[in-house]
């Protein structure tokens, strides 16, 4: 009995050193829209290209309301992202900030999140996979001459939605 009184008379030293960071935070993806396209004007030029990617981000902590508005256009060769570059979501709370990547071969995405609750500073940060349901489409001028489109081809894909649970810490 003894042992189990000095633990609990340890238990209010001990509480500084638990995180205050909520615990079941969740970061909810939602109307993920990916769209690609690859315009050649001669079997050997590459005219125009590119790769656009938009979705919201909610948040389940009550401290960070409503909706990051994310969205970047991606221009590398083949697949437009490969999720080495940081963009920052559009937000109207000043105190939270969410930035993004995004790989085109494997839907991953990784988000960072921070916010400001009751004076400490929060960071979430998280990764998925996105199950993307694409349609390709390809046309080809098989009588092509010069001043006429060669090729086209784009990628459109249906809405999704991606939940990820962060590693929350504080900073």
């Amino acid at each position: 009995m003894s042992t189990i009184r000095a633990i609990v008379s340890l238990l209010p030293l001990l509480a500084p050193l638990v995180s205050s960071a909520p615990s079941s935070l969740t970061l909810t993806l939602s109307d993920i829209y990916y769209h690609s396209s690859k315009v050649y004007s001669t079997p050997a030029h590459l005219a125009t290209y590119g790769g656009d990617i938009a979705f919201n981000v909610t948040s389940s902590d009550s401290a960070v309301p409503g909706i990051a508005r994310c969205s970047a256009r991606g221009l590398h060769l083949n697949d437009f992202f490969y999720g080495e570059l940081d963009y920052t979501c559009e937000t109207v709370l000043s105190n939270v900030v969410t930035n993004f990547t995004f790989s085109t071969p494997n839907s991953m995405f990784t988000i960072n999140q921070t916010w400001t609750e009751d004076g400490n500073s929060y960071l979430a940060q998280g990764n998925g996979a996105a199950d993307l349901d694409c349609e390709r489409t390809f046309w080809q001028n098989d009588n092509w001459t010069m001043g006429q489109l060669y090729s086209t081809e784009t990628v459109d894909c249906e809405p999704a939605k991606l939940v990820i649970t962060p590693t929350v810490s504080e900073i």
